[in-house]
């Protein structure tokens, strides 16, 4: 995440909080939160305002922010699911049966539980990511214009 981005993320928290961060602490967070993609960081910071009373030390934010992490990666194995992923084989003429196609996506899941995403599944899952996005933005603006 760039820090211009983290800033913005860690104002609204401030706000929330009516806390203003000094440059000192905004550098310390951010060296402990960078890894973090703006999307994941801003749902984490929206969470911990929606269940906490008090401003969440940098531990809570990674937690959260891991927390916020998974569940996109589930939301990604489980939109490729859907888009039939799964059923895919490696020779273009042939799919895979539904029982087959059910474990590969069992293997998959158990990948992300047991944090060991092969770089194939991860290039995969990120292009699918890019994919899940761009359909829920043409969904919106589609319900915009209805």
């Amino acid at each position: 995440m760039k820090q211009e981005e983290f800033v913005k993320g860690l104002t609204y928290l401030g706000l929330a909080y009516g806390k203003e961060f000094t440059q000192l602490e905004t550098q310390q967070m951010y060296d402990f939160l960078k890894e973090y993609n703006y999307d994941t960081f801003t749902k984490a910071v929206k969470n911990i305002i929606r269940s906490s009373k008090f401003i969440p030390k940098i531990a809570d934010l990674i937690e959260e922010c891991e927390n916020c992490k998974s569940s996109v990666r589930i939301e990604v194995i489980d939109y490729m699911r859907e888009s039939g992923y799964f059923k895919l084989s490696y020779k273009p003429e042939h799919q895979l049966s539904d029982e087959h196609a059910t474990r590969n996506y069992l293997k998959a899941r158990t990948f992300l539980q047991r944090g060991i995403v092969p770089d194939w599944l991860q290039a995969d899952m990120n292009e699918y990511y890019t994919r899940m996005k761009q359909e829920k933005l043409t969904a919106s603006q589609h319900q915009l214009l209805n």
